[in-house]
């Protein structure tokens, strides 16, 4: 059994199997906007981030605001990655090769591998998850792991990509933003310790 054959069983169980009236409205709607309901859990980072104290002694709303330019930083080096290996790889969308797949958007020009939706989503939720560590409690923190899990789901019930797409973007969405998110702690410890001696 080959894992071609594995990646279209599994899309056609979640396209066609799954499929109801329910997802038909909320799948499409995470594909195309999902990525604002990050907003209420970057409200509170900045809330949070306006009343925590530092190291100083001092209010600390600038750290909120530089984990959240380091999750932009990521979402777009993830976009040129997504890009390169579009390219490189150059997989066929399974909506212009699997006959009878429920298409509920318009079939992609692009490439298929790998999901630019799972690899965007994860890169930006992980300096979310990892930077917020000492200060947000993780049944919030997962929040955005979350989000990002159901906008990269949602990309297999519309039909526009193979599960190995979807997985192969959200590890190296995540890969992306836990690689900026420790380089982006190392050189604030560095600039800290600098300070104090």
């Amino acid at each position: 059994m080959s894992i071609q054959y594995l990646d279209i069983q599994l899309l056609l169980f979640v396209n066609r199997s799954l499929a109801n009236p329910a997802f038909d409205v909320l799948m499409p709607a995470l594909s195309l906007r999902g990525y604002l309901l990050v907003i209420p859990f970057l409200l509170a980072l900045f809330l949070k981030g306006a009343y925590r104290k530092s190291e100083q002694e001092k209010t600390s709303p600038a750290a909120a605001v530089r984990i959240f330019l380091v999750a932009c930083v990521a979402a777009y080096l993830s976009g040129l990655v997504e890009d390169w290996m579009k390219e490189a790889v150059a997989r066929v969308r399974p909506c212009r090769t699997i006959e009878g797949i429920r298409l509920m958007v318009d079939c992609p020009k692009s490439y298929s591998i790998p999901s630019g939706h799972a690899i965007s989503s994860f890169s930006f939720a992980l300096p979310l998850v990892y930077l917020t560590r000492e200060h947000i409690a993780l049944i919030w923190r997962l929040y955005p792991l979350l989000l990002a899990s159901l906008i990269a789901f949602s990309r297999l019930y519309l039909g526009v990509h193979y599960p190995s797409d979807v997985l192969a973007g959200a590890l190296l969405g995540a890969g992306i933003g836990l690689t900026l998110s420790m380089l982006y702690q190392a050189m604030a410890t560095e600039d800290f310790v600098k300070k104090k001696s």
